[in-house]
């Protein structure tokens, strides 16, 4: 089956049947985008514009809806500053904890500390964990590793933590242990 594009062309000429140039497609394309799209006048005040597919009656529901939400810009901002609000907070949390500096590039470290600072002061309100559960957690201070741990749960990720440190503790004793081979 040929795509719409691929009838109106064969061998790179315009088919025949359709007697249609590529500028007369573009044109057509465009105009079709034209049609799709409509200029929305947000929540927050600001217009711009969306492509609508669908039916008829999609389309005015979407559009509906989308006059109700904020746009692209004041959405990324508020969520920006939310997420600040919350980072500030966390950090304030657990200020008292000494928590060792993490390793990575410059947006891992933003991004890790954010996410770390979150997850210790979920581990302080919840009784699941123990008294020390969350110390081996400390000693994680790999960016990336926190990263992609992020979506675990509070024990699964202590359990990680734990094999992590255990895996630290194989390779530090291993460069001391001339008996144990040695990490290339």
């Amino acid at each position: 089956m040929l795509t719409n594009w691929q009838a109106l062309h064969v061998n790179g000429l315009p088919h025949s049947r359709f007697n249609l140039t590529h500028t007369h497609c573009l044109d057509m394309a465009v105009e079709h985008l034209r049609f799709m799209s409509k200029i929305i006048t947000h929540a927050c005040g600001h217009e711009q514009i969306h492509y609508f597919s669908g039916f008829a009656s999609q389309q005015e529901r979407k559009a509906r809806w989308l006059a109700t939400t904020k746009c692209r810009t004041c959405f990324a901002a508020t969520k920006q500053a939310e997420q600040a609000e919350v980072a500030v907070r966390d950090g304030a949390a657990i200020a008292h904890l000494d928590l060792p500096s993490l390793t990575g590039s410059d947006r891992q470290v933003v991004w890790a500390t954010t996410l770390r600072a979150s997850r210790f002061c979920s581990f302080g309100t919840r009784p699941v964990i123990e008294e020390n559960g969350y110390q081996v957690c400390v000693l994680v201070t790999d960016a990336k590793w926190w990263i992609d741990h992020r979506a675990l749960t509070d024990h699964e990720l202590l359990e990680e933590a734990e094999r992590y440190a255990v895996e630290l503790s194989i390779l530090a004793s291993s460069d001391h242990d001339p008996s144990l081979p040695q990490a290339v």
